[in-house]
């Protein structure tokens, strides 16, 4: 009878190890993780800075440049 060595059967413990902790991982992405991000709602203030960046980028074509980035500072 052939016995492996005891190198060679830690060495297949620890890549079937590395393989169930690859899958319990990629359950648990799959599980937990994916769904946790796709339900969570964007930012509150993502439209408000829209709104800001449109305002000031318009600004530069007016001549009174100041006047109008007060105007934003409003809206903002």
């Amino acid at each position: 009878m052939s016995e492996r060595s005891p190198l060679t059967r830690l060495v297949l413990f620890m890549i079937c190890l590395a393989i169930l902790g690859s899958a319990f991982a990629t359950l648990h992405y799959a599980a937990v993780d994916l769904p946790q991000q796709k339900a969570s709602p964007p930012p509150e203030n993502s439209q408000k800075l829209s709104k800001c960046s449109i305002c000031t980028s318009n600004c530069v074509f007016e001549p009174d440049y100041f006047n109008c980035m007060q105007e934003c500072d409003l809206i903002c």
